[in-house]
């Protein structure tokens, strides 16, 4: 019989249903045009069975069946607080059979499903869990002509739910087990009997929740047939989070306690779970029949070549060990179609890079690279990542921004025939491009240069070389830079082929220190004076030297010197900070010949005597004043030009006395007195 799931699921129940009560058709092929007259024209040969049939096609059930699951799994992982759980219930549906809920309560896409947790030993129930729908996601089929006419249309529907275990109650060493129970499959299932009014059970065991766990992972599905009596490969694999090892082996699938009048499990305490019963002449060994009859190999590929035309129900079962030890299981309930293809197939495609065939491919993130094969109305695509189909990349070019091993596979735009897959290209991260870059130094003083290396001053001439300066790009191309200013530097080396790049930053920072002495300095002879000098930054850890020696009175590596040459003497300033940086600043220092200030003065005019004459003051005296005896100004100066005459006031002649005077230099303040005689 040729299959065909485009209104197909009628035919195939009324054949199955003649079959199973001997009322042998053979070679039957119906179509729902053709219904009415067959049961006309079998009316007397098999009454018996029309009347049969005839109540099954009248008697409506009331429940809403589950015929558009075919298949699921669940799995668990722990969440961040302590026994907190994430559990996942996957289903995947026939969307030919799949209603939609609607407001008025119709439809058999559940909203939420009850999923029911047992303790092993003896199997007790502990815990209800309820996993709400969260999304739906279209499985790709890669042969779409195919799939098209075949009426394939698979989707991925998720549930989710977090659930707490309290560690009290879940530290059994034998574990536990988590199941979902729905009645009824699609009964256009042909290698197990009665399908349609057989459940499914998705089943979960997992450890004492004193053995940390998350349990392994599916992955998803290829929207994949089997064309007859041709090789066939399928990935079943999983994923451990926990780096456990898995172990993979084909089981009967459960079929539960869920009927036609109970579809749903419930917590009632359970001793096992029934399987479903195979067809005549169909195995555990034989799931799929054929040349080579389905298996599972160590790495989660399944493999068969079918020679019978039909839908087949199978599971997948995965082991985890640790340490040598079991620890839980997963179980993926699944079918398969086995179709009759057209011999016809697509020459193999060829996957390119600009035009030239590859198998090896390196890239960088900075830069996807696109493969290619040839484009034609006439091919369908579909690219696959590590087997697996990848979904909406359909078209001869693909962006490949992550690493793999990519293939693609070609089939026909307008016919259903078998397709062909491309060689494997393996797509890989290029080496990173090395850039480093070093300093003979990175702090540099006023009018000094640092040299910047780009990997020691070799690069290939391959690869191209940039810089910037506090993101402001420079001019120099070469692997050597000379700096003169501060700034964050910044080394880019590429690979103008591949895009790829490695890039390296340094800080260069300028030191200046700005210092400062008078100009000239005098002191009196046989005096001293303090040369103080300003420093900008001032720092404590700068070195200070001063030289000559001759005349120091401080030493000479102090910030502050006290000298008192014999002679005129240009004394120079050194300071240099931890990092080397110098500054220099000199004063000039000059020895001034004592004043001789005298005690009196005769303002009597007679040439001698005559005025307040200080004798060596020149450059020396800053200020004057001279007050009465009351305390009264009467005699004010800057610097020392004009000797008082002993007036006050519109050169009026001031009394004889004593008069207080004060006279400042640059050095110190002198208090006296000065007597005026007549």
């Amino acid at each position: 019989m040729k299959l065909d799931r485009r209104n197909n699921k009628f035919k195939i129940t009324v054949i199955n249903f003649f079959q199973r009560r001997r009322c042998h058709l053979a070679n039957l092929s119906l179509n729902l045009g053709e219904l009415h007259f067959i049961i006309v024209q079998l009316m007397t040969r098999y009454l018996h069975c029309i009347l049969a049939l005839l109540s099954l096609l009248i008697i409506v059930p009331s429940y809403v069946k589950a015929d558009h699951i075919v298949g699921g799994e669940l799995f668990m992982r722990p969440q961040g607080n302590p026994g907190t759980f994430e559990i996942t219930l996957i289903q995947f549906w026939d969307k030919n059979n799949l209603q939609e809920p609607t407001p008025d309560g119709n439809g058999n896409r559940d909203e939420y499903a009850e999923l029911f947790i047992y303790q092993k030993r003896g199997n007790e129930f502990k815990q209800q869990v309820r996993v709400r729908y969260l999304s739906s996601e279209i499985i790709a089929y890669q042969n779409k002509a195919c799939a098209n006419l075949r009426s394939l249309n698979t989707v991925i529907g998720t549930y989710k739910g977090n659930v707490s275990l309290p560690e009290q109650d879940y530290n059994d060493p034998e574990g536990y087990y988590i199941v979902w129970e729905r009645c009824c499959r699609n009964s256009d299932i042909n290698n197990i009997k009665l399908p349609g009014e057989m459940g499914m059970v998705f089943y979960l065991e997992f450890p004492p929740l004193t053995t940390r766990n998350e349990s392994p992972v599916f992955s998803s599905p290829n929207g994949q047939y089997i064309c007859s009596n041709r090789s066939f490969s399928m990935n079943m694999s999983a994923s451990d989070q926990d780096g456990d090892e898995l172990r993979y082996s084909l089981v009967t699938p459960f079929k539960g306690y869920t009927s036609p009048n109970l579809i749903n499990g419930n917590s009632a305490p359970k001793s096992g779970y029934p399987l479903v019963e195979w067809e005549n002449g169909i195995s555990l060994a034989n799931a799929i029949p054929g040349p080579s009859p389905l298996a599972i190999d160590n790495n989660g590929k399944l493999t068969v070549t079918a020679s019978r035309l039909g839908l087949y129900v199978f599971a997948v079962q995965v082991e985890e060990f640790r340490n040598g030890k079991k620890i839980g299981l997963i179980r993926r309930d699944f079918q398969l179609l086995v179709i009759d293809c057209n011999d016809d197939q697509p020459e193999q495609p060829v996957i390119m890079m600009n035009a030239t065939p590859v198998r090896e491919v390196s890239f960088c993130p900075e830069r996807p690279v696109t493969l290619e094969t040839e484009s034609s109305q006439d091919w369908a695509y579909q690219w696959q990542r590590d087997g697996l189909n990848i979904p909406g990349a359909v078209a001869a070019t693909l962006t490949v921004s992550d690493t793999g091993t990519y293939s693609v596979v070609k089939s026909y735009t307008k016919k259903c025939s078998r397709d062909t897959s491309s060689l494997m290209v393996n797509v890989v991260l290029a080496p990173p491009i090395e850039a480093t870059i070093t300093a003979d130094k990175r702090i540099i003083c006023d009018g000094e240069v640092a040299v910047l290396q780009a990997n020691g001053g070799t690069v290939p001439s391959n690869l191209v070389i940039s810089w910037n300066r506090d993101n402001n790009v420079l001019k120099e191309n070469r692997p050597s830079l000379e700096v003169r200013d501060q700034g964050s530097y910044l080394l880019k080396i590429s690979n103008e082929q591949t895009g790829c790049s490695g890039s390296d930053t340094i800080l260069v920072t300028k030191e200046s220190i700005a210092l400062s002495l008078p100009a000239r300095k005098g002191v009196i002879e046989g005096s001293k004076t303090t040369l103080a000098p300003v420093i900008n930054p001032s720092e404590p850890s700068y070195q200070y030297s001063w030289s000559p020696p001759d005349g120091l009175v401080s030493p000479d590596d102090v910030r502050n010197v006290v000298v008192g040459p014999l002679v005129d003497t240009r004394y120079t300033l050194t300071v240099e900070s931890v990092n080397g940086c110098q500054a220099q600043a000199s004063t000039d220092v000059w020895v001034i010949d004592k004043m001789h200030i005298p005690t009196s003065f005769t303002p009597n005019n007679d040439g001698h005597n005559d005025s307040f004459e200080i004798f060596n003051a020149k450059d020396q005296i800053l200020e004057m004043r001279i007050y009465n005896r009351w305390g009264e100004l009467i005699y004010a100066s800057k610097g020392y030009s004009v000797p008082w005459n002993g007036t006050y006031k519109d050169n009026t002649p001031v009394p004889s006395g004593s008069y207080p005077y004060i006279i400042k230099t640059e050095e110190q303040s002198l208090n006296g007195t000065i007597m005026l005689l007549k």
